[in-house]
């Protein structure tokens, strides 16, 4: 026996829960051992508004993926988002102390400061602290000063705050889901981590993830977080949009939005038709292709237009050479970078999806499962592992035996049947 190493995601999102088991790799990349998906029942817009069915829906996805990697979930890293988080850029100073060689304890000092800075209603609670970087003596772009000389430390930091309630809500359904909660990350620095390239950051970059309840806004200048909100549209609107307008169940409304809604309707010919099925009846219609397209365009360009004026507020729009990169389930459709591109200025998009990853990779490399991975990259950086003694099985032919094995276990073959018989005939 073994014993095995490795790190979990848990993305509590408002339309999905997903969780990913994975095994660090040589370099920064992961081996995909387990995915579980499920339907999120409890949350709008990032909030938990009934525990008992989001705890359900955690604890679903969290059994697919142990069932899939053969391994239990006893703790993971856990995503949180929502309109309620707010952030703010400041700057903290300390004097060196002892003789004059910046040390751990000054960067702790010149850190608590930056927090002290912030000033928090009693209701809100610091959720994420990102170093942008250090100065000492005036000179700037400093990334860790500890051994330098020098008298005067300056810490530019960006400091993302939430709602504690909102917050303490959302880690009770966890924690009674059985999951221990290892740190809580910012969504948007979880997906950045999965999507980005670090040259993006450098030159300046937008990334905005499309989820179900809420869009998150991420943006990184000269290689550092600089700016991170939330805002309250996102994909559930686009569905609600086309049960309204084409009086369908929010069911086929999705539906008809995953399979056959683009973003712009310039790239559906006119005599395209589909069928849709009518709330309340068994009565099937055809419509014009062009027409779910028409109803889609102008609730993501209002993303697009909100997301440009959230970048504006902060002041960093200007800064982004390096374009835009949107994920998420919402940046599925087609024609969105076009979109996009067009409401932000002609600045280059591009759909981001997670790379670098073995196993069972293929699985999660979709704009979907971003967060999820980008959380679980977080905890293979902090080395937060969960240590489960296991048979030793080498490499990828060991993930692809347990998810054989999770395949048969969800879908057994009819008593009597061949091994190598099918559905079909």
């Amino acid at each position: 026996m073994a014993r095995e190493h490795y790190v979990v995601g848990l993305d509590v999102g408002t339309t999905k829960i997903c969780t990913v088991v994975a095994r660090p790799t040589a370099g920064e990349g992961l081996e995909i051992l387990g995915v579980g998906l499920s339907p999120s029942t409890g949350l709008k817009r990032g909030v938990v508004v009934d525990r008992e069915q989001t705890t359900l829906s955690i604890r679903a996805s969290v059994t697919e993926a142990e069932r899939m990697a053969g391994l239990p979930v006893p703790a993971a890293f856990v995503g949180i988002t929502g309109d309620h988080i707010s952030s703010v850029n400041v700057t903290a100073r300390v004097n060196v102390a002892g003789a004059g060689e910046v040390t751990q304890a000054d960067m702790d000092r010149v850190l608590q400061s930056a927090r002290d800075s912030v000033s928090l209603p009693a209701d809100r609670e610091i959720v994420h602290v990102a170093e942008r970087q250090y100065v000492l003596d005036g000179v700037s772009g400093i990334t860790r000063p500890v051994g330098m000389a020098g008298t005067l430390l300056d810490l530019e930091a960006h400091i993302v705050t939430g709602m504690s309630s909102i917050i303490r809500n959302l880690e009770r359904c966890v924690q009674d889901a059985g999951v221990r909660i290892q740190q809580r990350v910012l969504e948007p620095i979880a997906t950045a981590t999965a999507v980005l390239a670090q040259a993006e950051r450098d030159l300046g970059v937008i990334l905005v993830d499309i989820g179900g309840g809420t869009t998150d806004i991420a943006v990184f200048t000269d290689g550092a977080l600089c700016h991170t909100s939330a805002i309250p549209v996102a994909g559930n609107h686009v569905t609600r949009d086309l049960a309204r307008v084409l009086r369908m169940s929010l069911e086929d409304a999705e539906s008809l939005k995953r399979k056959w809604a683009v973003a712009t309707p310039g790239a559906i010919a006119e005599t395209e038709a589909v069928q849709i099925r009518r709330a309340g009846t068994d009565e099937i219609e055809r419509i014009p292709r062009r027409l779910a397209a028409e109803i889609t365009e102008p609730r993501l360009e209002e993303i697009f237009a909100m997301v440009q004026r959230d970048v504006r507020r902060s002041g960093v729009y200007a800064r982004v050479a390096g374009g835009v990169v949107i994920s998420g389930g919402g940046s599925q459709l087609a024609g969105t970078t076009h979109l996009a591109s067009r409401v932000l200025d002609g600045l280059p998009v591009r759909v981001g999806v997670p790379r670098g990853l073995r196993g069972l990779g293929d699985a999660v490399s979709t704009p979907v499962h971003a967060t999820a991975v980008g959380l679980a990259l977080c905890a293979a950086e902090a080395r937060a592992f969960v240590t489960q003694p296991v048979a030793a099985e080498p490499g990828t032919a060991g993930a692809w035996a347990r998810l054989s094995a999770w395949v048969r276990a969800r879908w057994p073959r009819p008593h009597g049947a061949p091994a190598n018989s099918s559905s079909g005939s």
